[in-house]
């Protein structure tokens, strides 16, 4: 690592020791249930994360510690981070093949074969934020690890979608990734995956139409995108056989229903102002809730610092910094996931939050007709 960490009186968070090397140990978690045994072991994944995982998130507890300004431009071009970013799409692909190979090559037991598979849905799926990362950087080269990433999750148009059109109508009506006070996880999701895919390729067309082209050009990026993701597909199908397109189905789904709770967490219940002008108001840290437990923090390759992301979308993960102003969740992510699944649990520890943030009166509430408290309805988005 270059970066100088012997600043003794400073205290750093320890995701400025590890980056997002986290993630890829989760990626190779089915290796070691192989290891060990196979059998139940390959449901070893699934027992960590979403089983110990929030247990162990919240006995850790949180993780506040900001980079100081004076160390932010040391931690911000030390290579160190983009390696343990760019460790994960050969970790990714061992991964894909490992499992593809015991589900399809081997004489395995059907509850074996569910438990490798999910367990590689997992850690295909972790890493979307890993790859939302790299998305930002300006360096081509992180920008294509990034997008082979994503296609291995079958998500080649996220890299359009939210560079170009998320944090441009983030927290509006015009968002399909950001949720509406009373909208439930399940109403939500089938809105945010859906028009989420149509956005990109309207973002293409429009973008190209500016420059007197039709959609249907060599130089939409959508179009590149999605042959790169095919032919992945392709591939593994022509390897593995046929069997190989319902792998990559579950791999295709599952990081695209987490990334739709990653979504649901960060802008709920959150709008910005009109102007008089028509447009919005600059995305601020009001505009995205917050969150600092550690472990999740770890998992998420800091995405759940969200509120800095929004306003900062150049920041690099490792200097991202916890915002006092933004709404806090009341758990970590891996926590709060399950929390989204049941809307009442949802409604019981997210809403008193939110309505007393609400009450501050900085952000305007964003919200499903009907569902706001009297008092909150004047000036609200409700849509």
């Amino acid at each position: 690592m270059d970066v100088a960490l012997d600043q003794g009186k400073v205290r750093l968070s320890p995701l400025t020791k590890v980056g997002a090397i986290p993630v890829s140990l989760t990626a190779l978690l089915p290796f070691v249930g192989y290891a060990l045994g196979g059998g139940m072991w390959h449901w070893l994944t699934i027992a960590l994360v979403f089983g110990v995982g929030p247990v162990l998130d919240r006995w850790l507890g949180e993780d506040n510690a900001n980079v100081p300004a004076h160390l932010e431009r040391e931690y911000e071009q030390s290579l160190y981070y983009r390696l343990t970013l760019w460790l994960y799409l050969p970790v990714q692909i061992a991964l894909v093949l490992f499992s593809y190979h015991l589900i399809i090559d081997t004489d395995m037991a059907l509850y074996a074969q569910i438990g490798l598979a999910l367990s590689m849905a997992v850690g295909v799926g972790f890493g979307a934020t890993l790859a939302h990362e790299l998305c930002h950087h300006p360096s081509r080269l992180d920008r294509f690890i990034g997008v082979q990433v994503l296609c291995l999750c079958g998500m080649a148009n996220f890299l359009v979608y939210h560079n170009y059109g998320h944090h441009n109508v983030v927290a509006t009506p015009e968002d399909p990734g950001s949720a509406r006070y009373g909208e439930s996880f399940w109403q939500f999701t089938v809105r945010n995956i859906s028009r989420k895919f149509l956005m990109s390729w309207q973002i293409e067309a429009q973008r190209l139409r500016r420059l007197g082209s039709g959609w249907l050009s060599p130089r939409n990026l959508m179009i590149w995108l999605t042959l790169n993701e095919l032919a992945w597909v392709a591939g593994l199908t022509w390897y593995f056989g046929p069997l190989a397109l319902a792998l990559f189905a579950l791999q295709y789904a599952a990081p695209r229903f987490l990334l739709s709770v990653g979504d649901y967490l960060e802008h709920y219940g959150l709008s910005r102002r009109k102007l008089p002008g028509g447009e919005y108001e600059p995305a601020r840290a009001i505009h995205s809730w917050d969150d600092s437990y550690m472990l999740s923090n770890f998992l998420f390759t800091a995405v759940d610092r969200h509120a800095d992301h929004h306003e900062n979308s150049g920041r690099p993960f490792q200097i991202l910094r916890v915002r006092r102003e933004a709404p806090r969740l009341p758990y970590g992510y891996l926590t709060m996931i399950f929390a989204a699944f049941v809307p009442p649990v949802w409604r019981r520890l997210v809403h008193p939050v939110l309505e007393a943030f609400y009450e501050k009166g900085d952000v305007v509430p964003h919200a499903l007709p009907g569902a706001l408290p009297e008092r909150f309805v004047a000036g609200a988005n409700i849509h």
